[in-house]
């Protein structure tokens, strides 16, 4: 009884032209939350921060961008444009790429993933049943799940990107002798190398290799922290 006034009471308190409570929607909104923080720690937690040995700072990017977009989703789901707002956030977070380091496409397919799922969680409404959004959410998951680990996980191909000094190998009737050199450089079994700018002023070549992997050892680009 008491707790009915006290939450009556603070429903008619403003602050800053806000009502100070709304308790249904406050409960919902707590629901929602935890709902889409489930689906979006799934795959950014098991399938690729655990299962993949994936960096640190792309997990925190996942987490707090889908939570952010989820926030500004619910908090504007009232305003009549909401669902164009919604695509146009989503879109613009989806292709976003940091100037100092760009996200790599397997990341950047993750941020797109809970984004995705944060911007349905948080734009759901009474047209659509919590059995199609829970189905949705789990096929999604499911989805990703299967392509990572029974689709391309199977292949054990990796890519560089590597400055070669030997351009003389850069040759069509030497690519069997260039393979066998970059393996012996690397200690890795390279099986293609696509050729890429040259510097004939440095005697140096832009190369991508591919080499297949080799557990207890990780190649990177850029840098990562």
């Amino acid at each position: 009884m008491i707790l009915n006034i006290v939450a009556d009471t603070s429903e008619s308190i403003q602050i800053f032209g806000l009502d100070l409570f709304h308790r249904q929607e406050f409960f919902q909104l707590l629901l929602k939350f935890t709902y889409n923080l489930f689906w979006v720690f799934i795959p950014s937690y098991f399938l690729y921060f655990r299962r993949k040995k994936g960096f640190r700072e792309y997990l925190f990017t996942f987490i707090i961008v889908s939570m952010v977009v989820f926030q500004i989703c619910v908090m504007l789901s009232s305003v009549s444009l909401r669902i164009g707002f919604a695509l146009g956030l989503f879109a613009v977070f989806g292709v976003l790429r940091y100037r100092t380091n760009p996200i790599p496409p397997r990341e950047m397919t993750y941020l797109f993933l809970v984004i995705g799922i944060s911007v349905k969680n948080a734009v759901a409404n009474e047209v659509i049943s919590f059995a199609e959004l829970i189905v949705t959410d789990a096929f999604t998951i499911l989805l990703a799940f299967v392509v990572e680990f029974a689709i391309t996980s199977g292949s054990g191909i990796k890519r560089k990107r590597v400055i070669y000094d030997r351009i003389d190998l850069a040759k069509p009737e030497k690519h069997p002798e260039l393979l066998e050199d970059l393996s012996e450089r690397f200690g890795v079994e390279v099986v293609r190398a696509d050729l890429g700018p040259a510097d004939l002023v440095k005697d140096s070549i832009e190369l991508v290799i591919f080499f297949k992997e080799v557990k207890g050892i990780r190649f990177y680009d850029t840098p990562r922290y």
